[in-house]
């Protein structure tokens, strides 16, 4: 006999049937309750109700734990789940509850997004998790599109920079076309919208709301929206090259115009850009560089605008490729010590008045001016180049901006910053 003919030889009986039609009926609900009730007429129901459940029977009723029940067909000599046993002596399938049909849609769901960024190595990422689950509730994608939305989804995921500033950059078309089609990333796309929430997620950041925050967010991952519109904004280089690229770079700070270098200018650039041991002091605010055109100063200036974006970090790496020495200065502020961390790991930049004595100096300046001071928010971060600056900061909680030590920094560009 087979294992089917066993079961309901042994359990299709009589004193049973009752125990079977309620376990069905409470299975099929729309949400399954943890127990059921069930009438124990006559002797006999007791008798064979009790050997399976493994407890004794008495009285005319019981309660029936689902759970319970399942275990002990488990136990059994057949070993098989309710569900299974209940198929065999109906002859027909469960018609399972929306809750229960919902719960398995959502563990399908979660196998086959958990199996595609596996395959990518980065299921064990601390942003997997609430990933997934954000996609499961709100990520508007269809059961039949989830298994390719994942595929491209962890194959695009997997080629962005997650954690450390990117070493490389690409153009999203190049990574759409690379994952599914030239369009496949373009805003208001599926792929897209998941793409940025696992983005947003990695970096600890608010997902995008906007054309602005989406942009940032793909440059922050070393994804290029196009070669022309994100510049890095220069004043001075002293280029070397004799080629029209460069000529027209110096004719402009000839003029007393600053430069809005593109990836295309950087593409169209000479190799070589400056000589080795070349001093650029870099700086957070633009007001830097402007002041320094306005006073004539010579001395070059990169500005990174805030966070670098994937054209100011390839020209700070094309100028360190060179053997330039990069100083940076960025505000007092936990940003400002993010960015010249990151500046200075990735970069090899130079801290330039960015110590604790400088941090101090600049608020005995402010005192002495009666000058207000804006709050110092967010979580302090660590400065190995000096650790007492974090200390200084945290207990004084004041951010300081660039332009407040405008005049110091200008005094060191009329010097020279040394190499």
């Amino acid at each position: 006999m087979s294992v089917e003919d066993d079961v309901r030889a042994a359990w299709g009986i009589e004193p049973l049937r009752g125990l079977w039609e309620k376990a069905r009926e409470a299975l099929e609900a729309a949400s399954p309750p943890a127990t059921f009730r069930l009438e124990l007429p006559d002797a006999e129901n007791q008798r064979a109700v009790g050997e399976l459940y493994g407890r004794p029977m008495w009285g005319q009723g019981t309660r029936i734990s689902l759970s319970k029940l399942d275990e002990a067909t488990r136990r059994s000599r057949f070993a098989l789940g309710l569900a299974e046993v209940l198929e065999i002596l109906h002859e027909r399938p469960l018609a399972r509850g929306e809750a229960a049909e919902r719960d398995e849609r959502r563990e399908r769901t979660a196998e086959t997004l958990r199996a595609a960024l596996a395959e990518r190595g980065l299921a064990t990422a601390a942003w997997a998790e609430p990933w997934m689950q954000w996609l499961r509730q709100y990520g508007r994608v269809g059961d039949d599109e989830l298994p390719a939305v994942a595929r491209s989804a962890a194959k695009a995921l997997g080629a962005l920079a997650l954690a450390e500033p990117p070493e490389a950059w690409t153009s999203r078309s190049e990574l759409a076309a690379s994952v599914g089609g030239a369009h496949a990333l373009d805003n208001g796309t599926a792929l897209s919208r998941v793409v940025l929430k696992a983005a947003a997620l990695a970096h600890g950041v608010e997902t995008p709301g906007n054309e602005r925050e989406r942009r940032a967010l793909w440059e922050r991952c070393g994804v290029t929206l196009d070669a022309v519109s994100a510049t890095v904004l220069c004043w001075a280089l002293p280029l070397v090259g004799s080629d029209d690229w460069s000529q027209g770079v110096r004719q402009r700070t000839a003029q007393g115009l600053p430069t809005h270098l593109t990836h295309l200018d950087l593409r169209t650039a000479p190799a070589r850009l400056v000589e080795p041991g070349t001093a650029i002091a870099v700086c957070e605010n633009p007001r830097v560089l402007e002041s320094a055109v306005e006073d004539g100063i010579a001395h070059p200036v990169v500005c990174v605008s805030g966070r670098p974006s994937t054209v100011t970090r390839a020209l700070l790496r094309r100028l360190v490729d060179c053997g330039a020495v990069l100083h940076y200065h960025g505000d007092f502020d936990w940003p400002g010590v993010s960015i010249t961390s990151s500046l200075l790991a990735h970069h090899g930049a130079r801290p330039w008045r960015m110590s604790a004595a400088d941090y101090r100096e600049a608020l005995d300046q402010a005192a002495a001016n009666r000058t207000d001071l804006p709050n110092l928010v967010g979580t302090p971060l660590e400065t190995p180049w000096d650790p007492q600056l974090s200390e200084l900061m945290s207990t004084a909680a004041r951010a300081i901006e660039e332009e407040a030590v405008l005049p110091t920094l200008l005094a060191d560009l009329r010097r020279g910053l040394s190499t």
